[in-house]
């Protein structure tokens, strides 16, 4: 064990049993509550870049989502876009009807496992950080009462690590994200390639 870190079971005498490892499930969680991250990035040539974008942005919140960043060049544009997961694919498809599609990438991360690991070792950890708690109403001795914070301290700040993580995960899952750039459409001329 880290010697940085007290026994927290012999605390100022008094016995108190370490939380329990996190349960595994009995079984696998169905495909139904699996939770995945959904990601799209395309890519369109289009007539025109910045009309092309404005109806992306339009799209978007029709879907109940936002813009989260947009940057350009001379010939391009780029936007992300967060969406419902349950809109995702429908948003695609319509972004796909604002020119010619010339990349294309759908794809999930599921993170149900870390999810579920980073929920039990939570609650374990609050339920740790009560039992030090009551420890610490018992505590008389400065020693203790000085050793009890510290640890108290420590496991709070490993709580809200943990809450900051399933806040985050969960938000990735309901909106997704999607990054589209629409390049202005080329042309073949006399010299080659032109931008029209």
């Amino acid at each position: 064990a880290n010697s940085s870190r007290m026994d927290v079971e012999s605390i100022g005498g008094y016995a108190m049993a370490a939380p329990a490892a996190p349960a595994q499930s009995a079984r696998a969680p169905s495909d139904q509550n699996r939770m995945l991250i959904w990601t799209a990035s395309l890519t369109l040539e289009v007539g025109n870049v910045s009309n092309a974008a404005a109806a992306a942005v339009q799209m978007t919140k029709a879907a109940g989502g936002y813009v989260e960043r947009e940057w350009s060049s001379d010939h391009s544009m780029s936007l992300t876009l967060r969406v419902p997961a349950k809109t995702l694919h429908a948003t695609v498809e319509r972004l796909e009807d604002l020119g010619e599609v010339t990349y294309r990438n759908v794809s999930s991360q599921d993170v149900t496992t870390e999810f579920v690991d980073t929920d039990a070792r939570l609650k374990n950890m609050v339920v740790l950080r009560d039992r030090l708690r009551v420890l610490l109403d018992k505590a008389t001795e400065v020693k203790d009462i000085l050793a009890i914070e510290t640890e108290l301290g420590r496991i709070q700040g490993d709580i809200e690590s943990m809450e900051a993580r399933l806040r985050s995960l969960k938000g990735q899952v309901d909106l997704s994200e999607i990054t589209v750039t629409f390049e202005r459409t080329r042309i073949l001329g006399p010299l080659g390639y032109a931008v029209k």
